[in-house]
């Protein structure tokens, strides 16, 4: 594959700063007991701060004398977008593959909304440029292409194309969902498009009574009676991870949903992420979406489960830096990042994630394990890709806030 080489689109300068401690002032008067089953690593919180691992406070600022330069973070944040510009298809989505098996072979190609939503929230993070925004353009039409009335979106599209290879794996009748809404929704309300909120609102009538949401949205004109899977799709089941992504669709519309925020919190302070859900098996991935809600959505009610994130991501972090293939470290850093956590464990999985990058600026396929009716593994480059440029975006802009801070610092 041909990458074109970028030049001048980001050059910031980052002057060396001191290192200090910055004490975290958070949560006064909170106080929890970590649940059963949490890794014995894990410290405990103490009435002064957050106690952390390896000797750290939440606040702490991470140094710039790592193994990398910030140079480096730019180059590789350029080499992503330009690998990005070259895997996007016609229509303005993404590759994506599904498969039986985790090393992803005899995957069959299926452009998906989920993932491609993934990377126009990515792209977010990116400073303008004409290469970025040439992405997110055609993204945004892709998915406004991919949206029905009154605003709901499917896994496959509108009108999936069913591979002649698919087998069972591509159910053509699948309904519009409450997951894909959500993250479909909301890659387009945080790139500033007017999406209408009718989805969001007709979505308000497929919930439990304890105010959860269910999965599938389930009226009789989204199926199909001869469908096997029929059944499975009227029967209502509730996944906190396709919640948190309600939740923070819903918060960038302005809703809150505080019976949702308290389940998320409860299943965080039990420790219940370390297992699957229905249709998300990985803790690194439930992380990210509970992390991105409470950062990139303003759900500030998810805010007393921050330390245990933290402390969470901190204990089960290798000594490379990494939290194991590419996907989890990327998804484990962005969620470091989202807490606002700023320590050394940070720097760790930045070098990481940099040393992994690859020539042509994209990041190894990952087969992501699903559950329910979905095909047992899904993923892309891209869909990796997307995740370690929002990490290298986040961190990029946290040095630009600290670079712009120790100015204010010499003026006053």
């Amino acid at each position: 594959m041909v990458k074109e080489k970028i030049t001048g689109n980001k050059r910031i300068v980052f002057r060396k700063s001191v290192n200090y401690w910055a004490m975290l002032i958070l949560i006064l008067g909170f106080s929890t007991s970590m649940a059963s089953g949490m890794p014995e690593a894990t410290a405990s919180y103490v009435s002064s701060g957050i106690q952390l691992q390896h000797g750290e406070i939440a606040g702490e600022m991470h140094s710039d004398d790592c193994g990398f330069s910030h140079e480096d973070v730019d180059a590789g944040i350029e080499k992503a977008i330009s690998f990005l510009k070259e895997r996007q298809i016609s229509s303005g989505g993404f590759p994506a593959y599904i498969s039986k098996s985790p090393n992803m072979s005899n995957s069959v190609y299926m452009p998906l909304v989920y993932d491609t939503s993934f990377i126009l929230h990515a792209l977010t993070f990116v400073d303008s440029n004409s290469e970025a925004d040439g992405i997110k353009d055609k993204i945004v039409e892709y998915m406004l292409a991919n949206k029905e009335e009154p605003g709901v979106w499917r896994f496959y599209g509108k009108n999936p194309i069913t591979p002649p290879d698919s087998n069972e794996l591509v159910d053509p009748y699948i309904p519009p969902d409450m997951d894909d809404t959500a993250v479909a929704f909301a890659s387009l309300r945080e790139n500033g498009i007017p999406i209408e909120e009718s989805g969001l609102e007709y979505a308000l009538n497929f919930r439990n009574s304890d105010g959860l949401f269910n999965t599938w949205i389930n009226e009789e004109k989204w199926l199909n009676k001869s469908d096997p899977l029929y059944l499975y799709f009227k029967q209502n089941d509730i996944d906190i991870v396709v919640n948190a992504n309600m939740l923070y669709a819903l918060s960038l519309a302005g809703k809150q949903e505080p019976d949702v925020s308290s389940s998320i919190n409860n299943y965080i302070m039990n420790n219940s992420f370390v297992n699957p859900t229905l249709y998300y098996n990985d803790p690194y991935i439930q992380l990210y979406m509970f992390t991105r809600a409470y950062k990139d959505g303003n759900v500030t009610d998810l805010g007393p489960s921050m330390p245990i994130i933290i402390n969470y991501l901190l204990s089960t972090q290798k000594e490379d830096g990494s939290w194991g293939n590419e996907m989890n470290t990327s998804q484990a850093a962005v969620s470091l990042l989202n807490t606002g956590y700023k320590g050394r464990a940070l720097d760790k999985a930045i070098e990481h994630i940099l040393s992994t990058q690859r020539n042509d600026g994209g990041w190894a396929e990952i087969g992501v394990k699903t559950g329910g009716i979905m095909p047992d593994y899904v993923g892309s480059e891209d869909f990796t890709t997307a995740f370690s440029l929002e990490a290298l975006s986040k961190y990029d802009e946290l040095h630009e806030k600290n670079a712009r801070n120790e100015d204010l610092k010499e003026y006053t």
